[in-house]
């Protein structure tokens, strides 16, 4: 869910991000809950969802 706090008008991208709900911050959740060390998180998005354009 969303954070219980005022989120700025901005972009969906950034307003996603400052809630944590972008795929960085989503892949960061999973990988801890898994105990899977941060450092992989990169890597495996940029593998996965490729470059933005």
């Amino acid at each position: 869910t969303l954070p219980d706090r005022f989120i700025d008008h901005n972009t969906q991208d950034v307003q996603y991000h400052e809630a944590g709900l972008d795929a960085a911050a989503i892949a960061h959740t999973a990988f801890h809950a898994l105990g899977i060390e941060n450092n992989m998180t990169q890597p495996l998005l940029k593998a996965t969802i490729g470059p933005k354009s």
